[in-house]
């Protein structure tokens, strides 16, 4: 019985030391050293990933889950109409920017288990304005019109309320470019996803005015 105990002391040091030891993984592949500025990301974000679409047979008839397609959809077509509107009017998915994207996948009994290849350990203007670039492409690749987030989630703080303001617009006004730039109308319904608790608790009557005015910049009426 002390023999078990510790060999099973043994397997949990091995463990601990590899989990500490072992190099952060990337997903989806490793950035082989090309995060050092915001814009010198050559090429696809996610360039193993097809747009992920419900697919159709050569005979014009659906596949739908009987596709062999890991990357397909299998139950849910944007276009086909049920009661009268197209199934992407009756499921309105949306994209949470903090989960997606600045999550790391922790939790309070475990470290992070995933890095994106891109990201640089930061969180300047030049590292935001890649993930922001980074979520537009994951949203035109799956086909989804909707994204939301936090004011902070796409900007970081600045050292003054005015830096953070600054930071905040010049963020958007990559936001609108990248809306534009891949042709989706919906996406320029982007909704922004307000923390009240904040706003209420903690957030100044200045940085309240701020997110009620970042909101019509990305809304179109």
């Amino acid at each position: 019985m002390k023999k078990v105990k510790i060999f099973m002391i043994f397997l949990c040091f091995n463990a601990a030391f590899f989990l500490v030891s072992a190099e952060p993984q990337t997903c989806p592949a490793d950035s082989g050293g090309k995060c050092s500025g915001s814009d010198d990301w050559e090429g696809e974000f996610f360039p193993e990933i097809p747009h992920i679409k419900y697919e159709l047979s050569d005979q014009n008839h659906f596949f739908g889950p009987n596709s062999s397609n890991p990357l397909a959809y299998k139950w849910y077509n944007a276009e086909e109409e049920i009661l009268g509107k197209k199934m992407n009017d009756w499921f309105r998915f949306s994209v949470a920017f903090w989960l997606t994207f600045r999550g790391t996948g922790g939790d309070p009994f475990g470290a992070a288990t995933k890095y994106w290849p891109w990201e640089d350990g930061t969180n300047s203007v030049a590292m935001v304005k890649r993930r922001m670039r980074a979520n537009f492409e994951f949203l035109k690749k799956l086909g989804v019109d909707w994204w939301c987030f936090h004011d902070r989630d796409i900007a970081p703080d600045g050292n003054t309320l005015e830096e953070s303001n600054k930071n905040l617009d010049e963020v958007i006004e990559l936001a609108k470019e990248l809306q534009k730039a891949i042709h989706e109308p919906r996406l320029d319904h982007c909704g922004e996803r307000l923390s009240f608790s904040c706003i209420l608790d903690t957030c100044t009557e200045e940085q309240l005015a701020l997110r009620l005015e970042s909101m019509p910049k990305l809304l179109r009426n």
